[in-house]
């Protein structure tokens, strides 16, 4: 190898050491120049770099091999065929340098990208996408409006969020139905977080101004009438059809809508679906009525109970254990010849079925925390149903109480008995429509939804399909048909969807489990009966994720939204407007001058909330609440 190649030959990867010779390193600062003299410092400094030079191509020729006479004229003979392009040619390094080079290249891009660029994942993502796949998907969106106005619009937006957490809708049901108000109002950048019962909507207007609205729900009143009635608002104003202020009005037209029935019938409702259902489980014709009688008995109990203030937990177990008593006493005198039909119808009025379904829902839907605080209550209620069914059982076996059967032999099916068990279930999804103070045109579809969700639980048991796979194949019809009918009639899909499960709960199993655990029985094992308990809850559950999953596989149904009953829900509208303002004693979530709001809470107890117009406040919740004495009325049993 030349000099000349030596010289121009890249030095990057060659490892210099450290000169031998006394005098500073590389890179260090030169040392201080001796008497002054910068002229003598510059003259040493360029006589150090020259031996440096000098030491660095000795090293070179002696790493280096000596070049063939061959190569030497294959690269002459190469380099005068290639022409010169101008200016000295670039020198060829070896290929462990280009590839490292080059993976360097690679290597800085993509990280200049990770640091300087922002990929699509990273954006914030617009909270108007949180629309997609509801009713609301599409919302005409309003003018920014001014700080006073983005005030008011967030009022309302929460009034409309605490009014639904109210009435029974789940927690994704409200986040929608509130970025949508407000989206369709001007506010696109708003911001909603709702965990638990509480309520925060946070906006910033386009000059840095920080806008916030809370609301707090201490207590539930299921009232699916008010629910459709704020679905049908919200509706209203993302399609364009309504201004704000025309939103306000009837918004509080809403806060004072009564009831669609009074408050004899929906006990009677309540009555009703559990006689349906112990005539559905297959109970005789004496235990029909027997069975609305102690639903009755059973609904007054929780009622009385919840005026002393006493804890859910225990006025839930004190009715399951009355229900167990009346309905074991009912069997050793003899009325009855299956007294666990009776228990079993019971156990499913008080199953917390609403409860389940928006817990599991708020689970699949991002909403942990809220899940986690309904599952904490779901749990507590069937604890305390439990409870109360051991407590009757050992009652019973105290005073003498015969021994129940509670194994029932599989029978072959019978064509009037199938015939009597869909009527059934179709008045028991009616009853529970009504029970929940639905309006009457939802009474009819909710029949369908509960006829054929019954149709599917039992043609599945004729396949002999496993009790919990079953269970979750028939909630699934059950959501798949109850999202575009009730969408259709103009309300959310709960409407229809709780009353289309009341037919597929499962009472009998609980009561079985429970009774095998309390019972002294050498036959069952306490493993066993804990093991069917187990097995028992588990199907409940898969109820409330099937009736989830129909939902979900009904969105592509979405656009079945009604244009037929638009003139008939303006004239109910007009309806609810003229009775608003009519003097009643039976008004619901009604704002008194003084500022007193009163609101039923819990399986026949009726609460007082306290509050100011702005719609928060305080009310007492579970089982049952203190009753007040000027305008109050009884609210369903939990579910």
């Amino acid at each position: 190898m030349s000099d000349r190649e030596l010289e121009d030959a890249t030095t990057a990867e060659v490892r210099v050491e450290n000169p031998t010779e006394p005098g500073p390193v590389r890179g260090s600062s030169p040392g201080p120049v001796e008497g002054g003299n910068p002229e003598a410092g510059s003259q040493a400094l360029r006589e150090l770099l020259e031996r440096t030079r000098l030491q660095r191509l000795a090293e070179l020729r002696e790493s280096s091999p000596e070049p063939q006479p061959e190569d030497v004229a294959k690269a002459a003979a190469a380099k005068a065929a290639k022409p010169e392009r101008g200016g000295r040619s670039k020198p060829r390094t070896d290929h462990r340098g280009a590839s490292q080079r080059i993976a360097q290249r690679v290597a800085r891009r993509t990280v200049g990208k990770l640091v300087s660029g922002t990929t699509e994942n990273t954006q914030p993502v617009p909270i108007v996408t949180a629309l997609k796949g509801t009713p609301y998907q599409a919302p005409v969106q309003a003018k920014e409006p001014s700080e006073d106005e983005a005030r008011m619009i967030l009022d309302l937006a929460a009034d409309i969020a605490a009014m639904m957490m109210r009435a029974g809708a789940g927690t994704s049901d409200v986040e929608v139905s509130v970025i949508a108000a407000c989206t369709a109002c001007g506010l696109a950048t708003v911001e909603v977080d709702l965990t638990s019962n509480t309520l925060v909507v946070h906006y910033s207007t386009s000059d840095g101004r920080l806008l916030t609205v809370m609301r707090v729900n201490r207590g539930e009143s299921t009232h699916f009438a008010k629910l459709a009635s704020v679905h049908k608002l919200v509706t209203d104003l993302v399609d364009g059809r309504l201004e704000f202020h025309e939103a306000r009005s009837r918004l509080d037209a809403i806060r004072t809508q009564r009831r669609p029935f009074p408050e004899w019938f929906t006990v009677g409702a309540w009555g009703f679906m559990v006689g349906a259902l112990v005539l559905l489980l297959g109970g005789g014709p004496i235990a029909v009525p027997l069975g609305i009688t102690m639903a009755i008995v059973v609904f007054q109990l929780g009622k009385l109970l919840g005026r002393t203030h006493l804890p859910a937990f225990f006025i839930t177990a004190l009715q399951a254990a009355s229900a167990t008593l009346i309905a074991t006493i009912a069997g050793d005198v003899g009325i009855i010849d299956s007294p666990q039909y009776l228990v079993a119808a019971g156990i499913v009025l008080l199953l917390p079925t609403q409860s389940l379904y928006s817990a599991v829902q708020d689970a699949l839907t991002n909403f942990p925390l809220t899940a986690a605080g309904r599952l904490v209550g779901v749990f507590m209620t069937l604890a305390g149903i439990v409870s109360g069914i051991a407590l009757g059982i050992v009652c019973g076996q105290a005073i003498g109480l015969g021994h129940i059967e509670v194994l029932v032999p599989k029978t072959s099916p019978h064509v009037v008995t199938a015939i009597l068990s869909m009527v059934a279930a179709a008045v028991v999804s009616m009853s529970g429509a009504v029970a929940m103070s639905a309006r009457r045109r939802f009474i009819l579809p909710a029949a369908l939804v509960g006829l054929a969700s019954h149709i599917t639980m039992m043609s599945l048991t004729l396949l002999n399909i496993d009790n919990v796979l079953a269970s979750l194949l028939a909630a699934t019809v059950t959501g798949f048909l109850s999202r575009p009918l009730a969408l259709r009639l103009g309300a959310p899909a709960i409407v229809l969807m709780i009353p289309g499960i009341y037919t597929l709960l499962q009472g009998l199993s609980i009561f079985t489990a429970v009774y095998q655990i309390a019972s002294d029985s050498e036959n069952v094992s306490f493993a066993v009966g804990l093991s069917s308990l187990f097995t028992a809850i588990l199907a409940n559950a898969a109820l409330a994720v099937g009736a989830v999953l129909g939902s979900y596989l009904a969105l592509p149904l979405k656009n079945l939204k009604s244009q037929n009953f638009k003139s008939q829900s303006s004239a109910e509208e007009k309806v609810e407007e003229v009775r608003s303002g009519e003097t009643s004693t039976a008004v619901i979530d009604s704002v008194q001058p003084g500022g007193a709001k009163t609101q039923s809470s819990g399986p026949g107890g009726s609460g007082t909330q306290a509050g100011g117009p702005g719609g928060s406040g305080a009310a007492s919740s579970g089982l049952g609440g203190s009753g007040a004495a000027d305008a109050t009325e009884t609210g369903p049993i939990q579910t």
